[in-house]
């Protein structure tokens, strides 16, 4: 269970690890999105049209754009796509790395915890904290979307931080 003699340097570790792991789980998303928005039914997909063109950015982008705003600047045009990437890559980065350092004091983490994370994730910021905030209004068809792709990053987030722990005999 928990790990009473864990250093600070065994914490930093295993978060830095879970930090690339983190990388990793965020990467695996974008295909699995990619595919099921190509496949989706038309009115599904007309359905998010029309959400996105009344909110005028993805949730992502509005993140940057507010945190751009909060200290005193803007995101240009051009570069939205660029902050889209590094909300979301930042994000999947953290809770890497909040896993990560939790495993250095929980060993062995339970199984599923990736995928758990993940769930919980999709469940907090897809389903409540973004349409809450008004950053999001996901039509019904897309959230299945959402916790397969939340699913993968805790699949590949729980077998990337296990391969890299184990790799340095942690």
């Amino acid at each position: 269970m928990f790990e009473p003699e864990t250093t600070a340097a065994d914490v930093l570790t295993d978060a830095a690890l879970g930090a690339i792991a983190g990388v990793a789980a965020t990467a695996a998303m974008g295909p699995l999105t990619t595919y099921l928005s190509k496949t989706q039914p038309e009115p599904a997909a007309r359905q998010e049209k029309e959400v996105n063109k009344k909110l005028g950015a993805p949730p992502t982008v509005k993140v940057a754009e507010k945190a751009a705003a909060a200290v005193g600047t803007s995101v240009p045009p051009h570069r939205r796509s660029l902050a889209c990437n590094v909300v979301h890559y930042g994000l999947g980065t953290f809770w890497g790395a909040a896993l990560g350092a939790l495993s250095a004091r929980w060993r062995p983490l339970p199984p599923g915890a990736g995928v758990a994370l993940g769930i919980l994730l999709w469940m907090s910021m897809d389903e409540a904290a973004l349409p809450a905030l008004g950053l999001s209004a996901k039509p019904r068809e897309t959230r299945a979307r959402g916790l397969a792709a939340h699913v993968v990053y805790g699949v590949v987030l729980d077998r990337s931080l296990a391969v890299l722990r184990g790799a340095l005999g942690r």
